[in-house]
């Protein structure tokens, strides 16, 4: 079951980045054990798709931070564990540059790092499944020897109001990194264990809706390689862009 943890009062200061308004603090566990995480609070939706991925995908081998619920008195919170190390954004300070060419030289460099990070084609495959569309620069956190994956409250049908696009796909593709991502994605894809979302499910609590959720990825697994190879321009894209 995912554990739970209270907020230590006084202990929230504002991250300052994102649109969520989450917040650094400090948890308790019921053992007394304290954590440093980010505390997000928002709709139920949001928390149970945070909460469902966090535990779908570590089971499927991704890098993503410790998920904690935190109890409140008007509802239920979700936190992860501080990876202690920034994000894409930030390490590189390609918000410091000016709009222009010298900020989309930059942006594509980075591209470039997100998507040849050694987690990227699984990423890429597991935002294809749980239907994550707001995969960005400031959700992947990067140590430049670790990455770690956050943010995934949007998934779950949660963000059918975005665009519909796998945006480290779309990364991929304008740093040039689209061939060899496509190929390590698509075999991921087909190797991902469908089972790991009716295991996952059990470890959240029932007031969260687990089993709509693990319903949801499930029917998206069916043609989750063809999906994510849709994702990728095909031999006559490239040609059309070409020409």
């Amino acid at each position: 079951m995912i554990s739970i943890a209270a907020v230590i009062p006084g202990s929230e200061t504002p991250v300052g980045v994102g649109t969520t308004g989450a917040m650094r603090c400090s948890l308790v566990l019921p053992d007394g054990a304290r954590r440093a995480a980010i505390l997000k609070r928002g709709p139920l939706a949001h928390v149970a798709a945070e909460a469902f991925s966090a535990i779908l995908l570590r089971r499927w081998g991704l890098p993503v931070p410790d998920p904690f619920l935190i109890p409140e008195s008007d509802g239920v919170a979700f936190a992860s564990a501080d990876a202690g190390y920034p994000n894409l954004k930030q390490r590189l300070w390609v918000s410091a540059l000016m709009e222009g060419a010298q900020r989309a030289t930059a942006e594509l460099a980075i591209f470039h790092i997100a998507t040849t990070l050694q987690s990227a084609p699984l990423a890429a495959v597991v935002d294809q499944a749980i239907d994550n569309r707001d995969r960005n620069l400031e959700n992947i956190l990067w140590d430049g020897a670790r990455e770690a994956w956050i943010d995934h409250a949007y998934a779950m049908g949660n963000g059918r109001q975005m665009r519909d696009v796998n945006k480290l796909c779309d990364m991929s593709t304008q740093a040039g990194t689209h061939v060899e991502m496509c190929k390590s994605a698509v075999a991921k894809a087909l190797a991902l264990d469908a089972q790991a979302i009716h295991h996952a499910a059990p470890q959240i609590p029932g007031v969260l809706g687990p089993e709509r959720m693990a319903t949801f990825v499930a029917a998206r697994m069916t043609s989750l390689a063809s999906a994510v190879l849709d994702r990728f321009p095909q031999p006559d894209d490239l040609l059309s862009a070409a020409r």
